[in-house]
């Protein structure tokens, strides 16, 4: 009987323990749905959100890692003023229906993409052929220069790269982490500065607020350090499917306040709308 409460106590024990990594297979297709809005006090009529949906299809899965084809859908904005420049609105579809290759290691976290040259030769192209298409007629060499300034901007390969590696690594940016529940974890970590340039040291908590057979809650924040003029708050909100490893809901806010009233808010959301079918 001891023996027996013993088995039953190490158990509750084990089960309040989670080690976040895919279990994934090759051959396993899931659709996610990737919504962003903005709220900015100093260019209101820019606020609104997009919606992106992506497939995921698993190309290798083994002890090594895995390899994901995440192919993003078509960007729709409910505010068309945001993509009212024809090249913005060209910049947000850039690598619709484009395969990236994205690499794991075993424990889930992105490290690459296998096929960056070949998806930065086809965004090259594009880059070329839509400043021919926008500058053709243009005799006046400012308009010309003002031209190739915007599209060398919205349509640069590493950024529209950067920007998709972005969403990937938030959805699996739990992931190769060992989670206690009502243990939280704390780690030193640098933030992009708000202002536009640099960095600012914070503190990231990671707590496991819910575990149980099907899924496990996590909470995030981020705390900066107090300054007189600007106020930040960062927070995560994480829901775990634990049959397949990934992520049902990711919600990522970033909130920044300071003087003349201004206030603006990110907030991105990740979405598991079709689970792989097993």
């Amino acid at each position: 009987m001891r023996l027996l409460s013993l088995l039953l106590l190490s158990c509750a024990v084990f089960a309040q323990e989670l080690a976040l990594r895919p279990t994934l297979q090759s051959g396993d297709v899931f659709e996610l749905e990737l919504v962003r809005s903005r709220e900015d006090s100093r260019r209101p009529q820019l606020n609104g959100s997009s919606r992106t949906p992506v497939q995921v299809r698993v190309l290798e899965a083994g002890p090594n890692g895995f390899v994901l084809a995440w192919r993003p859908g078509a960007t729709s904005f409910d505010n068309p003023e945001i993509v009212k420049n024809p090249v913005a609105a060209l910049a947000a579809n850039a690598l619709k229906d484009t395969p990236l290759e994205i690499v794991l290691d075993p424990g889930g976290k992105f490290s690459g993409l296998r096929n960056q040259a070949a998806v930065t030769t086809k965004l090259l192209a594009l880059r070329d052929e839509s400043f021919a298409r926008y500058s053709a007629g243009l005799d006046d060499p400012q308009r010309k220069q003002a031209v190739a300034n915007i599209v060398q901007r919205l349509l640069a390969p590493e950024a529209l790269l950067s920007a998709a590696a972005a969403d990937v690594q938030t959805y699996f940016s739990l992931h190769g982490s060992k989670l206690t529940r009502a243990k939280p974890v704390e780690t030193a970590i640098q933030q992009p500065s708000p202002q536009g340039s640099g960095t600012i040291a914070a503190t990231y908590r990671v707590t496991l607020e819910l575990l149980d057979a099907h899924e496990a809650k996590i909470a995030t924040i981020t705390t900066y350090p107090k300054q007189p003029a600007l106020k930040l708050a960062d927070s995560g909100y994480y829901v775990y499917n634990r049959a397949f490893g990934i992520m049902s809901d990711v919600v990522i806010v970033r909130s920044a306040a300071g003087a003349d009233s201004f206030s603006r808010k990110d907030t991105s959301e990740i979405r598991l709308v079709t689970k792989p079918a097993r």
